[in-house]
């Protein structure tokens, strides 16, 4: 019976196969598990070295990060910085397609040497939602100052779940205005972690977007333990990293309304993985941005979540000091576009060796 079991375990493993007479190099492989009966059956993850051109404000290497914070008055970036004992590259800000144009806030950002990255969203009149004049006058207006810009466009949730074709034209038409009216714009998208499997249905190109990035909100559940993200993220970065750079939009809970409790130390372990662990493993990821913010004030919110770093000593030390690293950058690199790297990143199939026999590999 045991003999059997193995036999059928190679079986379902060589169903999957494809290409698999394509051998693979043991110098490019990483051991992910083994497991022996009477065969001795290893797994590997595939890496490859290969070529891609820098994007838009991409740097080399390294990592930007980032923060969304409410605007106060005066020099908030300057008074903010000092409190946490931070220094961001980026500072973020959110509009809706009709909006007027933020020109005091991104004064603010340029005097103090930070570069704005600016989220649209549509406009709250639905009939609004694609207006072909608006997005003109936007990408005329974010064309005024001809200083760097990150322009966030349309990031992908529920609310276009339906409209696909309109959503995809709409941003295609965005990167025509913004190249044409304001070419000092590195257009990005990000999509919700909760869309990551069904992506593929809005995006709307390589040659339309500069960047991809996922927004992720880590919320405390009824057991109050954090929703982390692990698989979403490894199948987004396998996807674009051979030929996008990525960004990450996060907020991390430590007191919300399912639980009435406080989890501190769950906030603090992943911070740590957003800014120790996963900006080493993957490479590609040159942006992380944390969204600052308390959503206990928002009243038409059923589920409201604190995810500030900032109301609590513990958290706001693990925070700087978590930044505090030559991981990342602190201002602007205005690197050469087009400018050829050599990488190595993981590729989306498992390598499997069965005694010791050369490797063969299967696509996930």
């Amino acid at each position: 019976m045991k003999n059997l079991s193995i036999f059928i375990f190679i079986f379902i493993i060589n169903l999957f196969l494809v290409s698999c007479n394509k051998n693979i190099k043991q110098d490019d492989t990483l051991p992910v598990n083994s497991q022996s009966n009477n065969y001795d059956i290893q797994l590997y993850n595939i890496y490859k070295n290969d070529k891609y051109f820098l994007k838009k404000y991409e740097p080399n290497d390294k990592c930007y990060t980032g923060i969304f914070i409410e605007q106060t008055e005066g020099d908030f970036i300057k008074e903010f910085e000092n409190f946490s004992n931070t220094n961001f590259a980026i500072y973020m800000y959110t509009q809706h397609l009709n909006d007027s144009y933020p020109l005091s806030w991104i004064l603010n950002c340029y005097s103090n040497m930070k570069t704005p990255f600016i989220t649209i969203l549509p406009p709250k009149q639905k009939e609004l939602m694609f207006n072909e004049k608006l997005l003109r006058n936007l990408a005329k207006d974010f064309g005024t100052l001809q200083i760097p810009i990150f322009v966030n466009f349309y990031p992908l949730s529920k609310q276009f779940d339906d409209k696909n074709e309109q959503y995809i034209k709409f941003l295609q038409d965005a990167k025509k205005y913004f190249q044409l009216y304001s070419p000092n714009v590195s257009l990005v998208w990000s999509v919700n972690k909760d869309f990551i499997y069904n992506e593929k249905d809005f995006y709307p190109g390589d040659n339309y977007v500069d960047w991809v990035g996922i927004d992720i909100f880590e919320n405390l559940n009824y057991q109050n333990k954090l929703d982390l993200m692990f698989k979403e993220l490894d199948f987004f970065y396998k996807k674009y990293s051979s030929k996008k750079p990525m960004f990450l939009n996060i907020a991390i809970s430590h007191f919300g309304s399912n639980s009435y409790n406080y989890n501190i130390s769950d906030k603090i372990n992943e911070i740590n993985r957003f800014y120790m662990s996963i900006p080493n493993k993957y490479k590609r990821i040159k942006m992380i941005n944390y969204i600052n913010l308390d959503t206990f004030k928002f009243t038409n919110l059923s589920n409201k979540q604190n995810y500030l770093v900032t109301d609590n000593k513990k958290i706001l030390n693990s925070f700087s000091s978590a930044l505090n690293s030559d991981l990342f950058l602190n201002s602007l690199q205005l690197s050469n576009n087009n400018q050829e790297v050599i990488e190595e990143y993981k590729l989306n199939c498992l390598g499997y060796k069965i005694d010791n026999d050369t490797p063969q590999a299967f696509i996930l």
